[in-house]
């Protein structure tokens, strides 16, 4: 007996889940089969549409058959020509892969004309059916027919709801099967001591050859999506915008603070070292100073004080009059110098913004400000000098 190759094709995904039709096909395979003495040696098939000239890059059935066809040098059998396909240019591009294909419906001995007479035949009644359906449809809608399901909101939102739990569902599923492993990645020691970062726990993943769901290899973000559907909290590595947007909004909620608290606050939840809090730090308070004009005349260094020195130093050329006290009453909660600091950043500002003299120096900036509007204390400055009751206050 002759061996051959059978090939089956479905259109739709409910005829494959039904394989009534496949199961139609391969009976009517076999029956020719045992007439004309073949004997089919391997089976392929497709659920997919016989529309387009390309249809062979979209069945992998058909093209495995063909090759398989090919080495082995026996033909192809389908039951009927529309399973190949409707479409002419379709047919003999078949025939031009040097494959022989017998058509069960037209016996073993229809050449290769009457097979492009029967292709013609079929693509020309696939247009008669698709524009007999349409004529058909366009007088239904004007009659006032309505096509589909008439669904309402309620019922599409209930649905909905349904597909999100099922998926989530199966996505839970398909994660606590990889919890395991997982959790061991995730225990290895990190860097300086340090937890291990989600992209170096999917390195060890991937050094065992432990595959992920989707059949590749293990990547960070993929590791964290999987390890937060299964309630593992582990710290993670903050992304520099995040990084930043989190160190200046703890710099603007706490000004003096120092990069070891900042450390403390984020470490719980995320992954960062010492020196990029540090960092981060210096560039918020440099990012201040460039805005304060008496910074660059006093030159005071960069450190936790420096947006304590640029507020006070900001209230004073606004109110150069008010008292140490009444500057630290103005500067608010964020803010825990003393009083001896204010002073002191006061005189410095004092002593920055003109030239003074040596006897102004000693008495004192309340004595000499002679900025417009402060006359009653230039007016005092004569009695100041001689009793030496002013003094930086």
């Amino acid at each position: 007996m002759q061996a051959a190759i059978g090939y089956l094709r479905v259109s739709t995904r409910d005829q494959g889940r039904s394989g009534l039709g496949l199961a139609a096909q391969r009976q009517e395979i076999e029956g020719f089969a045992l007439r004309e003495g073949f004997a089919v040696r391997a089976w392929h098939q497709d659920v997919q549409t016989g529309v387009g000239a390309d249809g062979l890059l979209l069945r992998p059935g058909l093209a495995t058959a063909l090759k398989e066809a090919r080495k082995a040098r026996c033909p192809l059998i389908v039951s009927r020509l529309d399973r190949l396909s409707r479409n002419v240019h379709f047919i003999s591009g078949l025939m031009e892969h040097r494959v022989h294909f017998i058509v069960a419906a037209f016996g073993k001995d229809c050449d290769d004309f009457v097979l492009h007479i029967y292709a013609s035949l079929a693509e020309q009644e696939r247009k008669l059916v698709v524009e007999r359906c349409r004529a058909v449809a366009a007088i239904l809608k004007q009659k006032g027919a309505k096509f589909g399901f008439e669904r309402s909101k309620s019922f599409q939102r209930r649905v909905h709801t349904l597909a999100l739990a099922a998926q989530k569902k199966a996505t839970l599923e398909r994660a606590e099967a990889y919890r395991a492993y997982i959790e061991w990645a995730l225990r290895q020691p990190g860097v300086n001591g340090r937890p291990i970062t989600f992209h170096a726990a999917a390195k060890r993943l991937n050094d065992r050859n432990i595959e992920s769901c989707t059949g590749a290899g293990w990547k960070g973000e993929q590791l964290l999506k999987m390890a937060l559907r299964l309630g593992i909290h582990h710290p993670r590595r903050m992304a520099h915008p995040a990084a930043r947007s989190a160190v200046r909004a703890i710099w603007e909620r706490r000004p003096e603070v120092s990069g070891e608290e900042v450390l403390a606050i984020l470490r719980p939840e995320h992954i960062i070292s010492v020196g990029r809090v540090h960092a981060l730090l210096r560039e918020c308070r440099v990012g201040a100073v460039g805005r304060s004009q008496i910074q660059r005349q006093v030159g005071w260094r960069i450190d936790s004080h420096t947006a304590a020195r640029v507020r006070v130093s900001s209230i004073w050329k606004r109110h150069p009059e008010l008292t140490a006290q009444q500057v630290l009453e103005r500067l608010g909660p964020q803010y825990t110098m003393n009083i001896r600091f204010v002073q002191r950043t006061l005189k410095q500002c004092w002593v920055a913004s003109d030239r003074h003299s040596r006897e102004q120096l000693r008495v004192g900036r309340r004595v000499y400000n002679d900025r417009p509007g402060r006359g009653h204390l230039a007016a005092k400055s004569t009695n100041a000098l001689v009793s030496g009751s002013w003094r930086v206050r």
